[in-house]
């Protein structure tokens, strides 16, 4: 077997086993367990252990980069794991909202055709990093708050 995603991941960002939380360390240690099995296992029943130690591997990656999201360095990963097919759909929702900038956002709703009644909600919802300001230029656009009493923003290309 390849070498172990989150085991490469935790050496990369020096990460300490011990630095992670008991749960965490407690389900590292049932992967290992299960890894130990891979040898004594009959040949028909290998393939299923394999891919339970697989997926397994990709959970505990993705819970500790949940964990120490803002702390990381080498967190280039994330793309490589939102493809993976063993991850949950609502961790990957959550990754996904990490790999997005805030010129992505606008652009997809750009080009989706959502350019006016955004609300503030809705753009931290699909991942919007810092502050929703009245006016700001995002790339090739322009948010602009477009309501007075509701925190509510319209899409304008740059000219």
């Amino acid at each position: 077997m390849k070498k172990v995603k989150f085991q490469r991941f935790l050496e990369t960002n020096k990460i300490k086993k011990t630095a992670l939380p008991k749960p965490l360390q407690d389900k590292i240690d049932i992967f290992w367990q299960l890894h130990e099995l891979q040898d004594a296992i009959q040949d028909a029943d290998r393939q299923d252990l394999l891919d339970q130690i697989k997926e397994l591997d990709y959970e505990i990656l993705g819970n500790i980069e949940e964990q120490y999201e803002d702390q990381l360095e080498n967190n280039d990963r994330i793309q490589e794991l939102v493809k993976s097919p063993f991850l949950k759909p609502e961790m990957k929702k959550k990754l996904k909202s990490k790999v997005s900038t805030n010129e992505t956002i606008v652009q997809e709703l750009f080009d989706m055709g959502r350019i006016e009644n955004i609300g503030r909600s809705e753009l931290r919802e699909m991942g919007w990093k810092g502050e929703v300001k009245n006016y700001q230029e995002v790339g090739r656009f322009i948010v602009k708050r477009s309501a007075f009493w509701f925190y509510l923003y319209s899409i304008y290309k740059k000219k």
